[in-house]
């Protein structure tokens, strides 16, 4: 991901802004989508292949900050081979 700041059109386009490819073991692909209207909140979900089936979770985040740390942390662990866990503790 990169350090520049998110630009007002990539939070109000309509799908994921940001999209990472993970790979690893898992095939695992991350991505952030804005929710519109909802004040800079946004969307963190993680999709990969467990065992020849589908997975995916999701989490809604405050704001792009959070989902950021949110999508690189899933990430980092599809990239060790780990699924991430993002449901709220």
């Amino acid at each position: 991901m990169t350090d520049r700041p998110v630009e007002a059109w990539e939070t109000r386009a309509p799908g994921p802004f940001v999209t990472i490819r993970a790979g690893g073991p898992l095939d695992g692909v991350v991505t952030i989508t804005a929710i519109a209207g909802a004040n800079g909140r946004s969307v963190v979900e993680a999709a990969w292949t467990q065992d020849g089936e589908a997975y995916s979770e999701s989490l809604e985040a405050a704001t792009y900050d959070i989902a950021r740390a949110i999508a690189n942390a899933a990430a980092n662990q599809f990239a060790v081979g780990r699924r991430p866990n993002l449901a709220r503790d």
